[in-house]
């Protein structure tokens, strides 16, 4: 992926935003919706298609954008309100 990891985490914040605004989302579609955006944007790379070294059904694209989303809990950036819900917080930190 031709992104640093902040840039990784600002995208997701940013396509969040402008996606699902201040209601709530599951995780698997802003996954989905951070890929697509950065296919359209030509930084996925081949590599970013193989599957993950620590095996799943995710790529390694894909387990990026992940562990970016829990990145981005652990910061306070994105809220899980549990049952595979989630939302934006009331102000980004």
């Amino acid at each position: 992926m031709l992104l640093t990891v902040a840039e990784l985490k600002d995208l997701v914040v940013e396509i969040a935003t402008r996606r699902f605004g201040v209601g709530e989302f599951r995780r698997r579609p802003l996954l989905l919706a951070v890929e697509a955006h950065i296919l359209e944007n030509g930084a996925w790379t081949p590599s970013d298609d193989e599957p993950r070294s620590s095996g799943g059904l995710k790529s390694e694209g894909e387990g990026a954008i992940d562990w970016a989303i829990t990145r981005l809990l652990r910061e306070g950036r994105l809220v899980d309100l549990g049952r595979d819900r989630w939302r934006l917080p009331a102000s980004q930190p």
